[in-house]
């Protein structure tokens, strides 16, 4: 299948078998050593991708347990070996990649409810889904490391001064229930059929987090119209917290891990504040 993103980190192939059509990841090891994003994910939440995809069937099961999308059925994976890169393979789901210009007022509830529903999960431990091991008091160093690691490597795209204030203001980032969060959480990520969002494909950047730091995420997806919809439906079940306190560090988080790809600092933290 064609690579969507120069730094993808897998190739895909859409596999006819007597068991039916599966799609199979294979994981470039390379390619996850040089991204940004997964250099964060080992950083902040010990997700070494390569070295755990054998641990996926129980991120599948307990996803598949409590999403209200389709989630993929899980066939097999495999860890690198010396040899092998990891793979993983799962049972192709019906439905068309979700585009920007496909969304509309009642995706954009059927992700809050899909939201909503992964955040009534809460756990006092915090990192891998599979493996939560993380204790609530390691959140905040482990963030600010993260920060000041990630910082340096792009010096000549974060200025210290941003850089410091971020790392400053991450000792405001306590968190004492975490819940299942996708770090990688774009529309291309669900697929939809007849207009209604119907499944989530990608489970590679489930971890267990605060679900602030989704929330910050969901400000750069949605626009204001969006941003009221998805409100509104998301708080007939949780109230939304005060994101003032912990916007600065987890959006500077979020672009030195590239997660949405913008080049310029300024331009994302200045980006309109939608909660």
């Amino acid at each position: 299948m064609p690579v969507m993103y120069e730094d993808s980190t897998h190739r895909l192939w859409d596999c006819e078998t007597k068991q039916g059509t599966m799609i199979l990841k294979v994981c470039n090891s390379d390619n996850v050593a040089e991204s940004t994003f997964w250099q964060g994910m080992s950083s902040l939440f010990a997700v070494d991708l390569p070295q755990q995809l054998n641990e996926f069937e129980s991120v599948f099961n307990m996803l598949t347990k409590l999403d209200t999308l389709v989630i993929p059925d899980f066939i097999a994976a495999g860890s690198m070996t010396e040899d092998e890169n990891a793979f993983i393979v799962v049972k192709k789901v019906s439905g068309t990649m979700v585009t920007i210009e496909d969304v509309d007022d009642g995706m954009v509830i059927d992700l809050a409810k899909h939201l909503a529903k992964l955040h009534s999960q809460t756990n006092i431990k915090w990192g891998r889904l599979g493996q939560t091991e993380l204790g609530s008091g390691l959140w905040v160093q482990r963030l600010k490391i993260t920060l000041d690691s990630l910082g340096k490597k792009q010096s000549l795209v974060v200025p210290r001064q941003i850089l410091a204030e971020a790392i400053e203001l991450a000792d405001q980032c306590i968190v004492e229930q975490f819940v299942p969060i996708m770090l990688d959480l774009r529309w291309d990520q669900f697929l939809q059929e007849n207009g209604v969002l119907s499944a989530l494909v990608d489970l590679d950047a489930f971890v267990y987090g605060p679900r602030e730091l989704e929330l910050v995420l969901l400000e750069y997806i949605f626009d204001e119209q969006q941003t009221l919809l998805f409100s509104k439906a998301y708080q007939q079940y949780h109230s939304m917290p005060d994101l003032s306190p912990v916007r600065t560090a987890y959006r500077l988080l979020l672009f030195l891990m590239n997660v949405l790809g913008e080049k310029s600092v300024d331009a994302w933290m200045q980006a309109p504040t939608r909660f």
